[in-house]
């Protein structure tokens, strides 16, 4: 089996978990939410996902050897643990902030004025798109 095939069926086996834990969402009231419901969206992106692993897995030779997983991929996977656990402290804003800097500097963006400048667009997306256009208020935590 190759590599492409077995993050594919990975990736997937991850997303069906992931998809199932929206059934436990707490229902709002139809007067309350506007647009998509709380479980609406992440489905949406599980099943784009979804999609995009059976491209992987249709387009991937049946030779290819597993690759080494380099260092990085644990060390960003540690920094999404931390900005999960920052998010109930200080909001989700301020957590995407600061994880946004950490980790372009952990890819090896050494520029600081582009990697504030990113986290501070990217951040503001985020915020114009959850709490303008969907209107979905983010976490704001303990300390916000």
């Amino acid at each position: 089996m190759s590599s492409h095939r077995v993050a594919a069926a990975t990736v997937i086996a991850v997303a069906a978990v992931l998809f199932g834990l929206t059934f436990g969402f707490e229902k709002m009231p139809e007067g309350i939410t506007r647009g998509f419901g709380a479980e609406a969206f992440p489905r949406l992106v599980l099943g784009t996902i979804v999609v995009l692993a059976i491209l992987l897995s249709s387009f991937s030779a049946s030779n290819d050897a597993l690759p080494r997983i380099p260092a990085t991929l644990y060390y960003t996977g540690a920094a999404l643990l931390l900005f999960m656990a920052l998010v109930p402290l200080a909001g989700m804003l301020a957590a995407m902030f600061l994880f946004l800097l950490g980790l372009g500097y952990l890819w090896g963006e050494r520029r600081h004025g582009l990697l504030i400048l990113n986290a501070v667009l990217v951040t503001a997306v985020v915020w114009a798109v959850f709490v303008r256009g969907f209107g979905v208020q983010l976490p704001k935590g303990v300390f916000a």
